[in-house]
């Protein structure tokens, strides 16, 4: 009986745009594919200078060199005696996540917990820079022709890389995994006659085709090389890490549209975020069938797959709303906002109260930050699933996240502590003392609340200008409005007009032409072109002082607006 050829052992080389994959042996099974790689001993550690406070648990350390950069990961860390002057005297599993060649003269020590700076350090002592994590070996079982597997010599940017392919019944292609080609040993193989086991060993340098897949994948590998899933469920078992890996597999499987009606949704193992997320691919796709990323369920597919008519019918959402409460919010709400209707069995009366809420706030939102990007001339915001990434490239804020409401806050706070640029995050929302505290354990940097205003515009006061000042209106697009005094500008204000909203920006007075009103002018004279262009509907955020000028003028609070930043430079 033919025994099933369950791995390739490939060489990928890649010329400008053409990969060829040569199949250097058929494999019948690999044995320690999934293998951690050790980590180091437990060792002691000097720690010189410390700043932080407490130590304990794990911690991050970051040195930051000159060129380069490292980064360690300090496991269980534990202090057992303080020599005064800030040094102390640890232990800890140290392991280098990121390593580098050269740190310069003169590097950083910081230290971070739970993504938050806790400390610095003036020197590290016992890092175990001579520890260098190796995989075990990977022992191919029932290989048929080994003498054609040799690593291969790198050429240029072309390759090889070398690794092996999983292959399902059908002989489709499951997954790759990165191995070294390196042969210890060949032996005659139990498992037929010809055949034979060949030991990888796993300790030297190589161009691996993927990344070698980590214990917690061994199941979704498995159950997909049994077969394209024909169930659902089938990722219930696996941990979250797992599921993941599931997902991973998936994304290279079939891509179908889904389809008008009702789809329902077993979400009786949604107890974590992948889980939810393969509940609803399972229920819109089929198993067996992708339906993008955990945090990006449409990513450049957007179009793709958000169809007129379709209804979800969410079973079990207590499974979700007790395991992931915010990531459910904010993926009903995404879901909502772009036309799927979702019914829960059985019935949460609150959650969809609170559902409701937050789609029409988010509704404002995405109305109002097209307007605010085009009046601020800056590149278009990029739609993700609960939040807008602007590009702003402004001094001291050269990106900014702007979030469609409060859902996920400490995701998206710890997101943007770690981001290396000068970054804002934005929070539309009713609770802004609440979500102010989450921000700064997060590591931001409060700045000041604005208000998140609305107003009609066929009525909306247009004051003239006081004697000796002259008001200028330039429409378009973005109107632009320039009041001026004996030839120098007092007041000055724009407002985008995107179909029926309009949205004033960098509304401003000189210090020397204040309390005459000229504010109300400006923004009167926006309204008045706005609405000559079609508008009907202002939408804006305001500082302090704008409130006060807009609350005059007739403009209405929809919710605060918390801003922080990751305070990475002056703004």
């Amino acid at each position: 009986m033919a025994l099933p050829i369950r791995y390739e052992v490939v060489r990928r080389w890649v010329d400008d745009e053409d990969v060829l994959e040569e199949v250097l042996a058929r494999v019948v099974d690999v044995d320690g594919l999934f293998e951690d790689v050790p980590p180091a001993p437990r060792g002691r550690l000097v720690l010189r200078g410390c700043t932080a406070g407490t130590l304990d648990g794990d911690v991050q350390l970051e040195v930051q060199g000159s060129p380069d950069s490292e980064l360690w990961r300090l496991a269980d860390l534990v202090v057992h005696a303080d020599l005064g002057d800030g040094d102390l005297v640890a232990t800890a599993t140290a392991t280098c996540l990121l390593d580098s060649e050269d740190l310069g003269p003169s590097p950083r020590f910081i230290l971070s917990q739970h993504s938050k700076e806790i400390g610095t350090c003036v020197a590290v002592e016992g890092l175990p820079r001579e520890h260098r994590g190796v995989a075990p070996p990977v022992t191919l079982i029932g290989c048929d022709t080994p003498e054609l597997i040799r690593p291969g010599r790198p050429d240029g940017e072309r390759g090889p890389y070398v690794g092996l392919r999983a292959l399902d019944p059908d002989g489709r292609v499951v997954a790759h995994a990165g191995v070294a080609l390196d042969v210890v040993s060949v032996s005659p193989s139990a498992v037929g006659e010809g055949l034979f086991d060949v030991v990888l060993d796993q300790s030297g340098d190589a161009w691996h085709i993927a990344e070698r897949p980590v214990p917690a994948a061994r199941g979704a590998w498995r159950i997909w090389m049994e077969g394209v899933p024909a169930q659902r469920n089938l990722w219930a078992p696996l941990s979250s890490e797992g599921r993941l890996w599931w997902n991973e597999i998936a994304a290279k499987a079939r891509r179908n549209r889904p389809v008008a009606g009702v789809h329902d949704v077993d979400g009786t193992y949604a107890n974590d975020e992948c889980g939810v997320h393969l509940a609803l691919s399972e229920a819109l796709v089929g198993p067996g069938d992708y339906l993008g990323g955990v945090h990006s369920i449409t990513g450049a597919y957007e179009e793709w797959w958000f169809v007129p008519g379709i209804t979800l019918v969410w079973h079990q959402p207590r499974v979700a709303l007790e395991s992931v409460p915010e990531h459910f919010y904010g993926l009903m709400k995404y879901l909502l906002r772009n036309g799927v209707e979702v019914l829960f069995e059985p019935s949460e009366p609150d959650f969809s109260y609170r559902l409701d809420r937050g789609v029409e706030l988010g509704g404002l939102v995405d109305r109002w930050i097209t307007g605010w990007a085009r009046a601020a001339e800056i590149d278009p915001p990029d739609a993700l699933l609960d939040n807008w990434h602007v590009w702003a490239d402004l001094p001291g804020r050269e990106e900014e996240r702007v979030l469609t409401g409060d859902a996920m806050v400490a995701e998206h706070a710890e997101d943007v502590a770690l981001n290396p640029v000068p970054t804002w995050l934005t929070v539309p929302t009713r609770s802004p003392d609440e979500v102010g505290l989450v921000v700064e354990e997060a590591g931001l940097v409060l700045r000041e609340t604005e208000a998140f205003m609305v107003r009609g515009l066929l009525d909306h006061p247009a004051p003239k200008p006081p004697d000796g000042y002259e008001l200028r209106v330039t429409p378009g697009d973005v109107i632009e409005v320039v009041v001026t005094c004996d030839g120098e500008v007092a007041a000055s204000g724009r407002m985008a007009v995107v179909g029926e909203d309009a949205v004033p920006h960098d509304v401003r007075t000189a210090p020397d032409h204040r309390r005459r009103g000229l504010g109300s002018v400006v923004m009167g004279a926006l309204a008045r072109e706005a609405v000559k262009a079609g508008a009907s509907e202002g939408l804006l955020c305001a500082t302090d002082d704008g409130w006060h000028l807009c609350r005059k003028l007739g403009w209405d609070t929809i919710c605060d607006v918390v801003v922080a930043s990751n305070d990475k430079g002056e703004a």
